[in-house]
């Protein structure tokens, strides 16, 4: 895999809203399943990927220590995560709150997109991640409905790009990998 360069000028900081996290999942009306998106992060002020390393330390006999990564298990919160008129994630979600229905709030695909890598004629550099698990954390709030959410992700990862940064994107998986 080739290293690509960041689409800034040197010595440019790469802003927050360079990188966009989508969430997509199937929504069935009648007969007929739509896929639906969207982009998330409307009125949160602050929210990274968590990476939660498993990590596990040891020392030889020599006195050399070594670290193993055994894993990770990203997440990413979204606190607040406000009740916005237009969210269809947040109506689908309130729907699967009233039904209790805890099963479906496993079937989402989240794409990373890093938009300082990449450009409108080439494609930004995304990542798809499958089977990913969406959770609220809690309902209410003071003077708005808060309804704070974490993105679990699977690292089921399909690296690629999309062609714009707009949720009706096209993703293109890379063959290149």
């Amino acid at each position: 895999m080739a290293i690509n360069q960041f689409n800034l000028n040197a010595g440019q900081r790469a802003e927050r809203k360079l990188l966009i996290t989508v969430a997509e999942w199937t929504e069935t009306t009648g007969t007929t399943p739509t896929q639906v998106r969207e982009i998330l992060g409307t009125r949160t002020e602050d929210s990274s990927i968590e990476y939660n390393p498993d990590i596990e330390t040891s020392t030889d006999i020599l006195g050399n220590n070594y670290t193993d990564v055994n894993r990770t298990q990203p997440e990413q919160s979204f606190d607040p995560y406000l009740i916005l008129g237009g969210s269809k994630l947040g109506a689908f979600l309130n729907d699967i709150r009233k039904r209790n229905a805890v099963s479906e709030l496993n079937q989402f695909t989240i794409y990373v997109i890093t938009a300082f890598v990449g450009g409108s004629t080439a494609g930004y550099e995304a990542e798809k991640h499958t089977d990913c698990t969406i959770t609220y954390d809690s309902f209410g709030g003071d003077s708005n409905v808060n309804f704070p959410i974490t993105v679990h992700f699977s690292n089921k990862i399909t690296n690629g790009t999309v062609d714009k940064l707009a949720d009706d994107f096209v993703f293109t998986a890379d063959t290149n990998l």
